[in-house]
């Protein structure tokens, strides 16, 4: 972090300061009682090393707002790579289910192909062609085989706090809520630990809550988040106030490539990669929309253990403190 000097000693005040101090010198040779001149001349002195004090002060304003403004286009780049990375992340996901589930497909068709060219009853050109579409499709097989590890590989898992995820997402994004005019109001309940992979969750997490504010695109308003335990559930809840979801696309929100935003802005993947990450520990999330009146995203997150009486939200159990593995030494319940 770039750290700026005092105004005090700066520059510009060090020279109103002697400024000042010449000032006071000529001061002291006028025609003037000499408690009015010892007095006049500290004024002239102050007077100098103000104005300094204060252009210092104007130019090291600037300089900071400059600095912060840098860093805030910075943390937009950086929240950006983050939600382009995760694109890809869903996009080699879905590649590798697609594939494996083309190559059972192939698989099957060159098998029957094989015994329809091996049929000896059958003419020799429908036999030749039988053997011709067997072949094709162990190259194209063969071909989507590259893609069996286009997805990345499954993160460890542990026991992680939906809270402090939920809140490591929400300060990910909330610079570009600031810039819409957005409130977050945030309400955590003492809820108990969840067992998973927590960055897979933080990313499905982080997709949710960036939907909500792209789909508030004319600014102000509201966005609520809530936690609550509720029947071994660790519950999520993300409310918006923004256009809402018209009910011929919301059967679709989970679809791979379904998207509403304008042509290029998306990949219509996030809520499938969501879900897909929830599904792996065996959450649920439903979404519940209606035209102008927002969207409601509920997450639901088996929990790992249950609480104890009068835990603490920010109690941590005594045997592990901490997440294991590579999740970021986050905290648990």
């Amino acid at each position: 972090m770039k750290r700026f000097a005092t105004p005090w000693m700066a520059r510009e005040a060090l020279v109103g300061f002697l400024a000042g101090s010449m000032a006071a010198i000529f001061c002291l040779f006028v025609p003037l009682d000499a408690v009015v001149r010892v007095l006049l001349a500290l004024a002239l002195i102050a007077a100098g090393y103000l104005a300094g004090f204060a252009r210092a002060g104007a130019r090291l304003l600037t300089a900071s707002t400059q600095y912060i403004l840098r860093l805030r286009a910075e943390l937009r780049g950086c929240q950006d790579h983050i939600m382009e990375t995760g694109s890809a992340r869903a996009l080699g996901a879905y590649l590798e289910t697609t594939a494996d589930s083309v190559k059972k497909s192939l698989g099957s068709l060159a098998t029957d192909a094989r015994s329809l060219a091996s049929d000896g009853a059958a003419p020799e050109g429908v036999r030749a062609t039988a053997e011709r579409m067997a072949a094709q499709a162990v190259s194209v097989s063969e071909t989507l085989r590259g893609l069996s590890g286009a997805a990345p590989p499954e993160p460890a898992r542990s026991p992680f706090n939906v809270n402090n995820l939920l809140r490591e997402a929400l300060d990910l994004c909330r610079h570009r809520a600031e810039e819409k005019k957005i409130e977050f109001v945030e309400s955590y309940a003492a809820v108990p630990p969840v067992f998973g992979p927590a960055s897979r969750i933080h990313g499905a997490l982080l997709n949710v809550l960036v939907n909500a504010i792209e789909s508030m695109p004319h600014g102000g308003g509201r966005i609520e988040i809530d936690t609550r335990h509720a029947a071994d559930q660790v519950v999520v809840r993300v409310k918006d106030g923004g256009i809402g979801i018209r009910p011929e696309h919301l059967a679709k929100v989970f679809e791979p490539f379904f998207t509403t935003k304008p042509e290029k802005a998306a990949a219509g993947l996030g809520l499938w990669e969501a879900r897909e990450a929830l599904h792996l520990i065996g959450a649920n999330i439903e979404v519940r929309s209606a035209p102008h009146q927002g969207t409601e995203v509920v997450i639901g997150f088996p929990q790992a253990a249950p609480m104890s009486p009068g835990r603490r939200p920010d109690a941590l159990p005594a045997d592990l403190g901490r997440n294991t593995a590579d999740e970021g030494d986050r905290r648990i319940a």
